[in-house]
């Protein structure tokens, strides 16, 4: 019988062994792609928390940046212009022109930015002015540099005015941990330093009474937007008693309060629920006095009409010499001024005096002036007065008409020795028109920021007052100062309501006009004008009219300095 062989397989051992292989293999390759997972994401989390620190740096650096231009701004228009502003005017002037001859800007800036203790705080570093300063910004740090150089030489504009001129860095460095973010700011920045200015009050007045003593009282119909002062007290009347969103000083320590029309005195903000006034910034009490300007300034201001010449005749004059105007406009005797543009955008003035017409145009294009009587004569320049400031009509009696437009590249001043006396809106070519109600929610003021025109209206020994022939719903745009008379309305307390007289400017007077009455208890209006007083707040910043009779103190600040920065990232380590 044939035998039959049977062929076995593998035992299975050989077979536990192969899988065992096989399962090293793959644990090994498992431990493998483990070990490189946990590499990766050691290495991921150590590169987010790097981008992490890097990010807080740069937000930190940034930072630093903002608190640097911040403190540059506090240095100037802070540290220094307390300096200037707190200084003998005789001292400014001296210092100032020391530094200005020996084209210094950098010796004058580190001996005029001061702290609160007169030691100045600037470094000088060579050439350069440098401030540093650091803090922290959550759980991170940063430190600033600023660097100040001059960018031109200091100029003298007019006198008792300078201007200085720099170029700026910012170099902050910020910390999160050990990585360091640093960015550098750049730009630069003019200081004006000049004779403080009447321009910049909303209102002033040595005493808030009529001319007769009577008071004149704020009410709801009342709203300043710049600083108010007054060289006696104020009076509030009813709730709420006038609006004022900028710093309100007064000599007395005492405001007085309708108070239901048995007036009261208090060292206090209201009266009660009764007399509320509305104080957005804040109301200073026994502040001290501030003197209205002087005498010589209205002949200096006359001497700059006159430019040098002499008329002993009434008339209607434009001084020159050789053909080349030498002031500005000059008037002697009363007169009437009508302001207006013609079709190729000049300014134009037509000035009655007696008989006599003058129409005088200025090209300030071509630097010419034309005056049209009973011939026409064109001189070279402009009325500007002697110091070139800005255009001035000064008149040695009263205005006894004035009303027009003011052309939109235009700054003038009209002034009168005596009674100044607006027959029609007096207005800029140039401003944005508000819109809605006075004092009615929702109500948009006129504004002339970002404009070029500007008007002052100066009577040194009369009124400034708004005539009975007058429009209902007058507009005025002007900073006014009547230096030993009042801005007021005539006939106020009489006729029917004549709507809202809006200023869109300022007011400084000797006393406080009035405008129109009103009813005790309730409030409205029973004659006259009310009141829309908008400040123009270019005064704020520095503006005023050429030749507007300016303060003993003098001021310095810069306007421009984040106008145009130049922003660069440092980077990290």
């Amino acid at each position: 019988m044939r035998k039959i062989k049977r062929q076995h397989n593998a035992s299975p051992s050989n077979n536990r062994g192969a899988a065992l292989v096989i399962v090293l293999f793959v644990m090994t390759v498992l431990l493998g792609l483990g070990d490189v997972f946990v590499v990766r994401t050691i290495n991921e989390r150590n590169m987010t928390s790097r981008e992490r620190e890097n990010a807080k740096a740069f937000y930190a650096a940034h930072g630093g940046t903002q608190a640097g231009l911040d403190g540059l701004d506090n240095l100037i228009n802070n540290f220094l212009n307390n300096t200037i502003a707190s200084a003998n005017p005789s001292s400014v002037i001296s210092f100032t022109t020391s530094y200005v001859n020996a084209d210094d800007g950098i010796g004058w800036l580190i001996y005029s930015v001061r702290d609160s203790n007169n030691v100045p705080v600037l470094t000088q570093n060579g050439d350069q002015a440098e401030y540093t300063a650091s803090a922290a910004i959550g759980d991170n740090t940063y430190q600033y540099k600023i660097v100040m150089m001059e960018k031109t030489d200091p100029l003298t504009i007019t006198p008792d005015v300078w201007e200085f001129s720099y170029n700026y860095r910012i170099e902050s460095t910020g910390t999160a941990g050990t990585t360091l973010g640093k960015i550098l700011l750049s730009g630069d920045f003019a200081v004006r330093v000049q004779r403080d200015n009447f321009a910049k009050f909303s209102l002033f007045t040595n005493s808030q009474t009529t001319q007769s003593g009577t008071n004149v009282w704020f009410t709801d119909k009342t709203r300043f937007a710049g600083p108010v002062h007054t060289n006696n007290r104020f009076n509030f009347a009813l709730n709420p008693s006038g609006t004022f969103d900028d710093l309100i000083t007064q000599n007395d320590q005492y405001a007085k309060f309708y108070n239901g029309g048995s007036a009261v005195n208090l060292d206090a903000d209201y009266n009660g629920t009764l007399d509320v006034p509305v104080f957005n910034s804040t109301f200073e009490r026994d502040a001290g006095t501030i003197t209205l300007s002087s005498s010589s300034q209205q002949t200096d201001m006359e001497a700059q009409a006159l430019g040098g010449q002499t008329f002993s005749s009434d008339g209607i004059y434009v001084p020159n010499s050789g053909g080349n105007l030498t002031g500005g406009i000059y008037v002697r005797g009363d007169g009437t001024v009508n302001m207006s543009v013609d079709g190729n955008n000049n300014p134009v003035y037509t000035i009655t005096q007696g008989g006599t017409t003058r129409t005088i145009t200025v090209d300030q294009v071509n630097n010419t002036t034309t005056v049209v009587g009973t011939q026409t004569d064109t001189y070279n320049g402009v009325p500007d007065g002697i110091d070139d400031v800005g255009t001035l009509i000064y008149t040695t009696g009263s205005i006894t008409g004035l009303g027009g437009t003011v052309q939109e590249d235009t700054q003038m001043t009209v002034a009168s020795a005596g009674d100044m006396i607006i027959t029609n809106n007096v207005v800029y070519q140039d401003y944005t028109a508000g819109s809605g109600t006075p004092g009615a929610v929702g109500y948009v003021p006129p504004s002339a920021d970002g404009t070029t025109n500007l008007l002052g209206l100066v009577s040194w020994a009369g009124n400034v007052r708004i005539s009975t022939s007058a429009p209902n719903d007058i507009s005025i745009h002007s900073t006014i100062l009547a230096r030993q008379g009042v801005f007021q309305v005539d006939n106020y307390s009489s006729g029917s309501p004549r709507g809202t007289a809006t200023l869109l400017g300022g007011i400084v007077s000797d006393d406080y006009g009035a405008f129109g009455t009103f009813n005790g208890s309730t409030g409205q209006q029973v004659s006259g004008y009310g009141r829309n007083f908008v400040y123009d707040e270019r005064m704020e910043t520095g503006s005023a009219p050429p030749y507007f009779p300016s303060l003993n103190t003098f001021v310095a600040f810069s306007n421009d300095i984040a106008d145009k920065l130049v922003w660069q990232e440092g980077g990290t380590q």
